[in-house]
C-alpha cells in the first residue's frame, strides 16, 4: 500500500528567499534548533549534509515512535527549488516500510510570495499497514512544523528589514 502526506504552506516571502534557508549549508543544524521539541540530534554521516549524495543521521526524543534513521539526499534543484530525500536506514524501513521519500518545494506564487509544499511517501506491505499508519504521520508532522518556523523566520526578518 502507498500513502502519501502532503501539505503546502503559504509564506509572505520570495520563494528565492526561503529556497535559501533549505539550500543551505547550515540547513541540518537549523533543522534541529527548530525542532528542539522533536529532534534530538541530525548528524551529517557522509558528504556535506547538503547536496546530493549526503547522508545524514536523525534521532528523535524519547516519546517519539520512530526509531533513529538515516536519510540520503537525492535531489537539490535549484532551478526548481526542490529537495528530496529518502530514507535508507532504520525509521520507517524498520517498522516495515519499504519506501520513505519526502520532498520540500518552494512554489512562487507571487513576487513576494511563495507556497512550501512538503510531500512525504511511504510504501508498505498490507499486512503491516495498520499498524504502522499511526505513525507515519510522526516524520510528516516535524517537515510541516519545520515549514511553519521557516515561514515565521522569513515574515519576521522581512517585518524588521521593512522597518
Amino acid at each position: 500500500m502507498r500513502y502519501e502526506f502532503i501539505s503546502e504552506l503559504e509564506v509572505d516571502a520570495c520563494a528565492d528567499y526561503v529556497w535559501e534557508i533549505y539550500s543551505s549549508p547550515n540547513f541540518p543544524t537549523l533543522a534541529v534548533q527548530f525542532l528542539q521539541n522533536i529532534l534530538k540530534s541530525k548528524d551529517i554521516l557522509e558528504g556535506d549534509g547538503y547536496t546530493v549524495g549526503s547522508i545524514m543521521r536523525l534521532v528523535l526524543l524519547p516519546g517519539y515512535c520512530l526509531p533513529p534513521f538515516k536519510e540520503k539526499i537525492l535531489t537539490v534543484d535549484h532551478d526548481k527549488r526542490l529537495k528530496e530525500l529518502q530514507t535508507i536506514e532504520g525509521g520507517y524501513l524498520e517498522m516495515g516500510c519499504t519506501f520513505s521519500k519526502t520532498s520540500f518545494e518552494i512554489l512562487v506564487k507571487e513576487k513576494s510570495s511563495c507556497v512550501i509544499k512538503v510531500v512525504t511517501k511511504y510504501e508498505i506491505n498490507d499486512d503491516l499497514a495498520t499498524s504502522v499508519y499511526g505513525h507515519l504521520h510522526t516524520y510528516f508532522d516535524g517537515c510541516v512544523t519545520l515549514a511553519r518556523w521557516v515561514s515565521k523566520h522569513v515574515t519576521e526578518k522581512n517585518a524588521r528589514a521593512a522597518n
